[in-house]
């Protein structure tokens, strides 16, 4: 069964979706191989979302939890690194049917 989702209030929702937007923006790029790939995206409350990555290198999906109100430029170039996705030490087991393993970044 998947995950229980509470919708967040309007206005809030909207700002997130926005700030959603800028960072897929900034995620747009010339493919290359060995990156990883921005494959989708989804609000998970006020504050957080999950994005999709597939590993080039792996075969694995990671999905990354990530506060929307701290992700800046350091944040960006982490997930954009196929080392640090790759780190095992940040993994945890995922019960999303979207992605085999979590990446929890929202202390970041």
């Amino acid at each position: 069964m998947g995950q229980a989702v509470n919708s967040p209030e309007p206005g809030i929702e909207q700002a997130a979706t926005a700030r959603l937007l800028d960072l897929v923006r900034s995620f747009i790029t010339t493919h290359v191989s060995w990156k990883p790939l921005l494959i989708g995206a989804v609000i998970t409350g006020d504050d957080g979302m999950r994005l999709y990555f597939r590993s080039p290198e792996r075969d694995r999906t990671y999905g990354v939890d990530v506060l929307i109100s701290h992700t800046g430029p350091g944040l960006l170039g982490a997930m954009a690194s196929p080392a640090f996705l790759a780190n095992e030490h940040l993994h945890r087991p995922s019960s999303d049917p979207n992605c085999d393993v979590i990446v929890d970044l929202t202390d970041y």
